[in-house]
């Protein structure tokens, strides 16, 4: 029998359920975190407050760590908000991590303020590289 390399973690969905976990327990009460968007109007979140996940860079140091850049993007009710929720989440990403797949992350970008082209509904945005370790 052929042995087969392990399958890789999505970085992505760790981030996602770390900040969902996360998020619950913060002044974050109802939004949800996920990795999809675009079935609301014009392409926007189908609710308010929302958190976007998204993976912009991906590098892998086989066997052990990969490294991926992840974009957090916050639709909310006001600028303020939106800005508020997705440094929140960053702080929390970036925080020491408790023992698990996820390594460590750092701050690429800080939040960033604006108002979504297609829907008018203010968000803001953030990144930070993650670094999650690949089973053996």
């Amino acid at each position: 029998m052929i042995a087969r390399p392990p399958a890789p973690l999505d970085v992505t969905e760790l981030v996602v359920r770390r900040l969902r976990t996360q998020l619950a327990g913060q002044a974050a009460e109802g939004v949800k975190v996920s990795t999809e968007t675009g079935d609301g109007p014009d392409g926007g979140p189908p609710s308010l407050p929302w958190l976007l996940v998204a993976e912009d860079v991906h590098t892998w140091d086989w066997p052990a760590v990969q490294r991926a850049v992840i974009r957090l993007t916050c639709w909310h009710r006001t600028p303020y908000t939106s800005k508020a929720l997705v440094g929140l989440a960053l702080g929390l990403l970036c925080a020491p991590p408790e023992p698990g797949s996820i390594l460590w992350a750092h701050p690429v970008s800080a939040p960033i303020a604006g108002i979504d082209p297609h829907t008018s509904a203010p968000l803001a945005t953030a990144s930070a590289a993650v670094y999650a370790r690949t089973p053996s």
